[in-house]
């Protein structure tokens, strides 16, 4: 049997490909767990991550076999859906923004509900031009929160709204005026540009790639002063470090 999720440590470039496309590279919690210590382990020996899938879809979801909300013939309590529901897609979420390394992530084909949070995630997004994008889980009466709660900072609130309330999706053109996506290109130019774009980052040091990642993090949700403090700190100690 394959394995569900690829990586390989190159270069200075850490490749994680999800490996499911027979089911759309639908995420298991036990493919979670695994993606997110990948992502934990990137800045042993890389500077970068590049977060790709393999298959015409990118990600269409969460696996809903792998989320058993308690045993057989008993009613989860609230506990139970926090522990095999809530609290495994939170923690692959967190993966993402602990990560101190730019993640560069390649979309073809469906993003749909976790999907489309993992592409929102991503620091850089490159997209192909058919792929599509969707918050499907009001079809169901349920509200994303959890989806919500990945691109509160990368979305506009009117864009969630509209994605979350009316379930559409939407082509890669919207999804980059939505801020889920960082460029477009023609499905036949996808992995080329996604290569030029890798190797523009790999030519920068690690420390100045780090600093960017760490700013965007955390200077957000400064005062303004305190974020103009941090800013020289961080170019201070990247000078220092050269």
């Amino acid at each position: 049997m394959a394995d569900p999720i690829l990586c390989k440590a190159e270069n200075g470039i850490t490749r994680i490909t999800l490996n499911k496309p027979e089911s759309g590279n639908r995420i298991s919690n036990e493919m979670g767990g695994m993606l997110g210590g990948m992502l934990d382990s990137a800045e042993k020996n890389s500077k970068l991550v590049v977060f790709a899938a393999a298959g015409k879809d990118f990600c269409l979801g969460r696996d809903a076999a792998m989320m058993a909300m308690a045993a057989p013939g008993s009613k989860a309590t609230a506990m139970d859906i926090r522990r095999n529901n809530t609290d495994p897609a939170l923690a692959l979420y967190d993966a993402f923004r602990r990560c101190p390394l730019p993640i560069v992530g390649v979309v073809k084909g469906g993003a749909h509900g976790l999907g489309t949070a993992l592409a929102a995630l991503c620091d850089i997004t490159i997209a192909a031009k058919s792929a599509r994008f969707m918050m499907p889980e009001m079809k169901h009466d349920l509200p994303p929160a959890l989806l919500m709660s990945a691109v509160i900072d990368r979305m506009p609130r009117k864009a969630i709204q509209y994605m979350v309330y009316t379930t559409e999706e939407i082509s890669a053109e919207e999804a980059r005026a939505y801020g889920i996506l960082s460029k477009v290109t023609p499905d036949n130019e996808l992995e080329g540009e996604a290569e030029k774009l890798v190797a523009n980052l790999a030519e920068r040091s690690a420390p100045a790639l780090r600093a960017v990642k760490e700013y965007m993090r955390v200077a957000p949700a400064m005062e303004p002063r305190a974020a103009s403090d941090f800013a020289s700190n961080l170019l201070s100690n990247v000078l220092a470090s050269r």
